[in-house]
């Protein structure tokens, strides 16, 4: 059982993105953080890290990111300092990779409006009037361990790749030699023309 810093599991999704067309911002990368404790607390039974979310009136957020990462607003950031993703052990790069993958189909905001769900960890501390008050990690398990858990990212890029490639991408193509080749790998999984 490995616990990581905050600052890792952020530079994972940080880093995750900075290839994409959509680089993680503060709060994104607050959101993922929540929805990836939320998920290791309620398919692990412990936490990825040792922070403890707090209730920012704008919703969940770690105070060490905030203090990170202070004054950068909606602007994309890097990653904090050195960051060496072979940290995660195989378990938690997993869990990563599915928040990673499940979550980009949200907006920020949208992320954020999950957050504030009623009955939820968020709105139980906040409604006190308690603004940065701790939410503690049992509220987080107790709430997310009623939902579904998400899908794993594998079966996420088989959907998408199936969804996207073959129906938009493969209608178009009338000749054989340009048919695509899927790629999968541990990390990721693309298509590619040979």
């Amino acid at each position: 059982m490995t616990l990581y810093a905050a600052t890792d599991v952020a530079n994972f999704f940080i880093d995750y993105y900075s290839r994409s067309v959509d680089p993680v911002n503060l709060p994104r990368a607050q959101m993922l953080c929540y929805f990836a404790q939320a998920e290791s607390l309620c398919r692990n039974g412990r936490p990825l890290f040792e922070d403890t979310f707090r209730a920012y009136n704008w919703g969940p957020g770690l105070t060490r990111l905030e203090f990170y990462y202070e004054g950068a607003g909606n602007m994309p950031i890097k990653v904090y300092k050195e960051y060496d993703p072979s940290i995660f052990d195989m378990e938690d790069r997993q869990l990563l990779m599915d928040v990673a993958i499940y979550y980009n189909m949200f907006s920020t905001s949208e992320l954020q409006i999950m957050t504030y769900e009623s009955g939820g960890p968020w709105e139980h501390v906040y409604s006190m009037g308690a603004d940065l008050s701790d939410i503690d990690n049992s509220l987080i398990q107790e709430f997310y361990g009623r939902l579904p858990r998400i899908p794993d990212y594998k079966e996420q890029v088989k959907e998408i790749i199936n969804t996207t490639c073959h129906t938009d991408l493969f209608s178009v193509l009338t000749k054989e030699e340009d048919s695509p080749t899927v790629v999968y790998s541990d990390n990721e999984s693309t298509c590619s023309w040979e």
